[in-house]
């Protein structure tokens, strides 16, 4: 359902949290962030990654089923199901913190921007030898740019590469499909077996719970990852700045551009809300105009990438007419980041160096 048919029910919805969240709100200098960390997990950090895990996992199986029976059609079920996949890892991209940390996974998840075409490069040389892949150590040392949603997308759009056609190059997808739903399913346990905070390790001598530096990372994290939906998901790839570079236009291969976009800037309001209390409710209860103002960004940004057309990062749309489109964008999520960064100040938080920005 888009945006616009779900703007009363959601506003009904926050206004409810809202109210609830201030119930239990106390000072926002006596709150530990304890609830609210509480809160991301739940309603936020753990749902999406089961829900990712939960669609890898299908993934997989179809296309194992795929591989024993090819055919147009089973093919174009593993590309409905990819497209799942990727819409559930959009809904929790903006987290680079705790057990995907681990052995680059989170970079092994989705490869990109693959500035140099290291994937193709690489599936090419395993396409010589696919049962190489089926080898007990492979994965331990196979390089990131092989093992998720980029490798994936490749041999399901590239025209050099053909499942059906190909028993090669269907043994190569079921591998890295099945290595990915694996590791899917790892990262969720790791959530499920931990909270937030146990993520984060404290400075001999700190003074801060593990508590506020774990909801400082988060923060920074999503701080980070407003920058890459608009530098790199929304930027370079029309050429808001320079020349327009459309190869790196993220998932362009599977025309999945746009729809990362509006999926990412959804999460954006919805960890906003999260929690009991809530970020929303404790910055709310310290300034109630920066809080609100943020708020209403947040949908405003939801509102400007639902007004892009369909069509936006294809051929079909000049430079100047995608550059134009997306000032209001652009803009809106500039002020986002800029108020969002006032109101964490506000609360005591240290902001620290963009490690994504420009990525």
């Amino acid at each position: 359902m888009r945006f616009s048919q779900q703007k009363n029910m959601q506003s009904y919805i926050l206004k409810a949290s809202m109210t609830a969240s201030l119930v239990l709100s106390t000072s926002v200098y006596a709150q530990d962030w304890k609830s609210t960390l509480a809160g991301v997990k739940d309603g936020q950090i753990l749902p999406s990654y089961q829900a990712f895990s939960n669609s890898g996992e299908k993934l997989s199986k179809s296309i194992d089923a795929l591989c024993l029976s090819p055919s147009s059609t089973a093919l174009s079920t593993s590309k409905d199901l990819f497209a799942k996949n990727v819409d559930d890892w959009q809904k929790i991209q903006w987290l680079n913190f705790g057990p995907v940390t681990y052995f680059m996974r989170y970079y092994a998840f989705q490869y990109w921007p693959d500035k140099k075409g290291v994937t193709q490069r690489q599936l090419r040389s395993l396409k010589k030898d696919p049962d190489s892949m089926d080898q007990p150590k492979f994965w331990k040392s196979a390089s990131i740019a092989v093992r998720g949603l980029t490798a994936i997308e490749s041999l399901l759009y590239r025209k050099d590469f053909d499942p059906v056609a190909k028993p090669a190059d269907c043994h190569l997808l079921k591998s890295i499909a099945q290595h990915h739903a694996e590791t899917t399913q790892s990262v969720y346990t790791q959530w499920t077996n931990s909270t937030v905070s146990d993520w984060v390790y404290l400075e001999e001598g700190s003074s801060e719970s593990a508590e506020k530096l774990a909801m400082e990372q988060v923060i920074q994290q999503w701080l980070e990852h407003m920058s890459v939906v608009k530098d790199a998901k929304l930027e370079t790839p029309i050429g808001y700045k320079g020349k327009a570079k459309p190869k790196f236009a993220e998932f362009y291969r599977s025309s999945l551009s746009l729809d990362s976009m509006r999926t990412n800037l959804e999460s954006y309001q919805a960890l906003y809300h999260s929690g009991n209390p809530s970020l929303f409710a404790v910055a709310l209860e310290q300034n109630p105009e920066n809080a609100n103002a943020l708020d209403e960004q947040l949908i405003k940004n939801q509102e400007l990438v639902n007004d892009l057309p369909s069509q936006y990062f294809s051929k079909t749309l000049s430079q100047e007419q995608k550059v134009e489109l997306a000032r209001p964008l652009v803009a809106s999520i500039s002020q986002s980041q800029k108020l969002l960064t006032k109101v964490v100040t506000n609360l005591g938080f240290q902001i620290g160096f963009n490690s994504r920005d420009g990525d």
